[in-house]
């Protein structure tokens, strides 16, 4: 029998960008020691773990998914409208960037076995366009986010801040696309109808210095094990926020829950006392961030 796969479950194609030529600065916590310890990693050595999913699933995100996406990554780093379908297909993107990473599965896998549950979905962990879910990104505004020229952002292997359940008005995600930009879906005002309207603008806002590692605690906290960050950004700043607080709070699952309005304070506790559980640790009741509600200018913005 053949080996498992090497799954990325962080691909190059958007790792590539915290590179210095020569590879990355990693950030991860070490079990032996029970400590936050640095070490460089090659550009192919980070974001991937053999056997979270099968041959089938990794080549057809790789086909499927990510050699479709490649050019959009890149025309949205240089601002450039996209069309309605293409902001379907970033939205599936990212839903995508959510599901298919170590945490994700770990709480999935343990929820199937607990309720014996042994059938995949048929687009396990690529999506489809045709999901409905993805209304709920593709028709939020979207904001650009440029790091202070003293600031820059992290890569976490949760790449995907989430503020909260996708169904919610209020929620919002962050997606780090480079160490200096990062891609925003926005919260939206109370009479938003994810299923009506779409705007195809892209607005920019540079934050000023500090608020970028502001993101980056929320990032770092809601990371698995590790994170990366360009090694000339390594520092005292780096060093004491990610050895404090990497993984204290992991990304929670929310998509294993797709709840109506009336069912959203259940559906955070259970998704909590799936995380305690598997993980053995009583979480805190989840409290969406500081920066919900996130409003694009001209909307209200936080």
């Amino acid at each position: 029998m053949g080996n498992k796969p090497l799954s990325h479950f962080s691909p190059i194609l958007a790792n590539k960008y915290w590179e210095d030529g020569e590879g990355y600065l990693a950030y991860f916590y070490c079990p032996y020691k029970k400590i936050v310890k640095s070490d460089p990693k090659g550009r192919k050595q980070w974001g991937r773990k053999r056997g979270l999913y099968t041959w089938a699933v990794e080549n057809a995100l790789d086909k499927d998914l990510e050699t479709k996406v490649g050019p959009l990554y890149e025309r949205i780093l240089l601002f450039e409208e996209l069309s309605v379908d293409d902001r379907f297909l970033w939205s599936q993107f990212i839903l995508s960037q959510l599901v298919r990473t170590p945490t994700y599965i770990k709480y999935e896998k343990a929820i199937h076995k607990k309720l014996n549950i042994t059938e995949n979905p048929d687009h396990d962990r690529v999506g489809c366009i045709e999901c409905g879910d993805l209304n709920y990104i593709a028709r939020r505004d979207w904001v650009l986010l440029f790091a202070h020229d003293d600031d820059y952002f992290v890569r976490s292997d949760n790449p995907v801040l989430q503020s909260g359940f996708i169904e919610r008005n209020e929620t919002c995600l962050f997606y780090p696309l480079t160490p200096k930009i990062c891609f925003v879906a926005c919260s939206m005002l109370e009479d938003w109808n994810p299923f009506l309207s779409v705007s195809k603008e892209t607005v920019g806002y540079e934050l000023e210095k500090g608020m970028a590692h502001a993101i980056n605690f929320h990032l770092a906290r809601a990371a698995s094990e590790s994170l990366i960050i360009n090694p000339s950004h390594d520092g005292v700043v780096s060093e004491g926020m990610f050895s404090d607080i990497l993984g204290s709070y992991p990304q929670p699952p929310f998509s294993l829950h797709s709840p109506n309005p009336a069912e959203v304070l259940d559906a955070y506790d259970s998704i909590n006392r799936i995380m305690s559980w598997v993980d053995g640790v009583e979480y805190p009741s989840w409290l969406p961030f500081e920066y919900e509600p996130f409003y694009r200018d001209g909307n209200n913005r936080a």
